[in-house]
């Protein structure tokens, strides 16, 4: 094996391979003007801006220099020097290890540990000590970490973290990015809402003309002009819904359950028709045109024997974030599973639950929470006011069903448990509520029903409630 030193290398050749180069940068101070005054690499193709902030730094890469924030020049090798301008150019995207190769070292066999060489040196060269950015995609290469722009539009930021729902925000998340268009339904107070504006913060850097809220709860519209309208004014778009063309943003249209025909196609035909648009919808009603794109919200998990689970640690939460400080042992335990099974796990009730913790203690909360209607009626909390209480909640649900459909739910209030689809067939055809089976699937598509296997099971809050107005 012979070394050979050239400028600001060290060249390796070993009398296996006719040309293995391994290169290694100086840091010497003599190397530096050389390496500084030569020309600046090309500003390449990538999307990044020609400025952006590395680190601390600054680089401009069509100078190809990395400055401090003060504008003083911060002195690289060339390797490392192109190695950051090949990063630069697809900031926040990966770069694999063998474009860094081709890149930094064009035309040259070159030991593929040879970047990571480089990517120590640059790291120390910009103080990132942690890899925080630089970052390591492992296995496949590197990514140089771009600050997160300020959020544009009216998303707004949650006050309580989302809690409990980490695997329904990632498929959230995932399935917008895949089919750009997704419709979560579910039961009045599962937190819709909230996960949808968490996910639409998650995806925040994905959106360079942002993410917009578009209030609908209590909003009847069936033609697509009076949803445009809608959409313009929250977006306060001067060109009418057409300005939504050739812009990257979010649409969340919040609380759609009153929306029906041309405005549900239109919401289809925008995603269709503009390829940078996202649409996230909440909606207590499964609408049946958007059906292929429509995803149901479950309550939180309950506990098993006492034992830990999504609602119980939102009820310690929101019992904690209320002034009472508690944490789950023998004895308390038990309190806290059986309130959050008798209000059926849904987080409003949770959190309701909860509130009246802090007053009453566990125990009397406990009791109450098996006829939360009248026991808890005077618990309230902040939010629209179809959120407030507990009967605002199912009271807002219950009216959205027609006159058939509560009492097809009363009869269904009345069996114990859950049920087979023949069970309740046989009870609703008894009662002359309607074609039983018809009956059944609108009740599920207004979150009304849940599905257990074969059968349905009513939530508890939905059972109360539903016996409160039969």
């Amino acid at each position: 094996m012979t070394n050979r030193r050239t400028g600001g290398s060290i060249i390796v050749r070993h009398p296996s391979y006719r040309a293995l180069v391994f290169t290694v940068e100086f840091a010497a101070n003599t190397e530096v003007e050389d390496v500084m005054s030569s020309a600046p690499p090309s500003a390449g193709t990538g999307s990044a801006p020609l400025e952006l902030a590395v680190g601390a730094y600054r680089f401009d890469r069509s100078q190809g220099r990395l400055m401090s924030r003060s504008g003083a020049p911060v002195p690289l090798g060339r390797r490392a020097l192109a190695l950051l301008t090949a990063l630069a150019e697809q900031a926040g995207q990966e770069v694999t290890a063998a474009q860094l190769l081709d890149r930094v070292w064009p035309g040259q066999i070159v030991d593929p540990a040879n970047v990571g060489v480089q990517i120590s040196g640059l790291r120390a060269a910009i103080g990132d000590t942690d890899g925080s950015v630089i970052l390591t995609v492992h296995g496949r290469g590197y990514r140089l970490a771009v600050p997160m722009p300020a959020m544009t539009g009216n998303i707004p930021h949650a006050l309580l973290p989302l809690s409990g729902r980490a695997v329904e925000l990632a498929n959230v998340i995932k399935r917008l990015r895949r089919d750009r268009l997704l419709v979560i339904t579910g039961l009045s107070g599962t937190g819709k809402s909230r996960l949808a504006c968490a996910a639409a913060q998650a995806l925040a850097g994905d959106f360079q003309d942002g993410q917009w809220q578009v209030p609908l709860t209590g909003v009847m519209l069936a033609d697509a002009e009076g949803l445009a309208a809608h959409i313009t004014v929250a977006m306060g778009l001067d060109g009418g819904i057409a300005a939504l063309c050739g812009r990257q943003c979010l649409l969340l249209l919040d609380g759609a359950e009153l929306l029906s025909g041309a405005a549900l196609d239109l919401i289809r035909r925008l995603v269709e028709e503009n390829e940078g648009l996202t649409i996230l919808v909440t909606s207590h009603i499964g609408h049946r045109r958007l059906r292929p794109w429509c995803v149901r919200l479950s309550p939180l998990a309950l506990p098993g024997d006492a034992k830990a689970s999504p609602a119980t640690s939102l009820f310690l939460a929101a019992a904690n974030a209320a002034g009472m400080e508690i944490s789950p042992d023998e004895e308390t335990a038990p309190a806290i599973a059986s309130i959050c099974r008798h209000l059926g796990g849904v987080p409003l009730g949770v959190e309701i639950g909860a509130r009246a913790a802090s007053f009453l203690g566990l125990r009397a909360t406990a009791e109450a929470s098996r006829d939360p209607m009248h026991a808890l009626p005077f618990m309230r909390r902040q939010g629209p006011a179809r959120h407030r209480s507990l009967g605002a909640a199912m009271g807002w649900a219950l009216g959205l069903l027609t006159r058939a459909e509560r009492e097809a739910l009363t009869v269904l209030s009345a069996l114990p448990g859950g049920f087979t689809v023949a069970e309740a067939s046989c009870a609703l055809a008894k009662a002359e509520t309607g074609e039983p089976e018809s009956g059944l699937a609108r009740l599920y598509d207004k979150s009304m029903l849940d599905r257990v296997g074969d059968g349905f099971v009513l939530n508890p809050l939905v059972r109360a409630g539903a016996r409160q107005t039969g």
